[in-house]
């Protein structure tokens, strides 16, 4: 085992968490009420937002009271241009999964048009390409998790799908199984 110290978390991305949660937290708290109803009958302690109330406001007051502490420690105790350059880094790097929330997008998009085993080809060979999987082995494994993926979700669940456009452009002999199997 290694005894190597862990390096202290970064104030500013602290910070930007603590800003995050307090904004959640108190916009949920705020919208309590549209998203529970009152109940005529018992008296205020049997209503449906009470608990979840009780529970956000807790946890809003918690985060604002985080909030207010990671402030004056940042006004105590500037942070340092390194500190600065990693939490920037650290920001950037939480925007990073968004680039694969983007690909799934695209990828849900695409199963209408070009249908289930083809999107789900091209977008798990495209996800192994862009990882940096390119060896012959991901590329037939990739194939092989598509087949699979159609075999259980098409075939073995019966899982329906919408026909895609391109399905169309096939002659109708071929449109029948393209649209039951794939």
């Amino acid at each position: 085992m290694s005894a190597e110290p862990e390096s202290p978390a970064n104030r500013l991305e602290g910070l930007a968490l603590t800003i995050l949660f307090a904004a959640i937290s108190s916009g949920l708290l705020a919208v309590i009420g549209l998203a529970t109803r009152a109940s005529a009958k018992g008296g205020w302690w049997t209503q449906p937002w009470l608990m979840p109330g009780i529970a956000l406001g807790l946890l809003a007051v918690a985060n604002l009271v985080t909030l207010w502490r990671d402030l004056a420690d940042l006004r105590r105790t500037p942070p340092t241009d390194a500190e600065k350059v990693e939490g920037r880094a650290a920001l950037v790097a939480w925007l990073r999964p968004l680039e694969f929330l983007a690909y799934y997008g695209v990828y849900i998009y695409s199963i209408q048009h070009a249908g289930y085993f083809p999107s789900t080809l091209v977008f798990i060979l495209f996800l192994l390409w862009r990882v940096g999987l390119t060896a012959p082995r991901w590329i037939l494994a990739g194939i092989g998790l598509s087949l699979f993926m159609v075999g259980v979700f098409r075939i073995g669940l019966g899982v329906w799908m919408p026909v895609p456009e391109l399905y169309r452009l096939f002659p109708e002999a071929l449109q029948t199984p393209l649209i039951r199997w794939f």
